[in-house]
C-alpha cells in the first residue's frame, strides 16, 4: 500500500510552503486526491507521486544545463 502524505508534509519534504504545494495541485504539476472533511477538505497525496515529481523536476534541471550556452573562462580585458 502506498503512503499517503498531506500537504504540510510534503512542504517539510521537500523544503517548500505549503502554498507552494497547493498551487502545484491546483496546476496539475502534483497528483493529489482531494478528500471533504470538516467543510474544507483536505488533499491527500500518494507518497509515490510526490517522488514522481521529485525525479521529474531533477530530469528537467539536467536537461537545461545540457542545453545552456557554454560560459566562457576566458577574462576580457578592458578598455583603460
Amino acid at each position: 500500500m502506498n503512503d499517503i502524505v498531506t500537504v504540510e508534509e510534503a512542504a517539510r519534504f521537500l523544503h517548500k510552503h505549503p502554498d507552494t504545494i497547493r498551487r502545484w495541485i491546483e496546476h496539475k504539476m502534483l497528483k493529489a486526491r482531494h478528500l471533504s472533511a470538516g467543510g474544507h477538505g483536505i488533499y491527500a497525496i500518494l507518497r509515490s507521486d510526490l517522488l514522481e515529481l521529485m525525479v521529474s523536476e531533477s530530469i528537467e534541471a539536467k536537461e537545461k544545463v545540457k542545453k545552456a550556452p557554454p560560459v566562457s573562462t576566458a577574462q576580457r580585458v578592458l578598455p583603460l
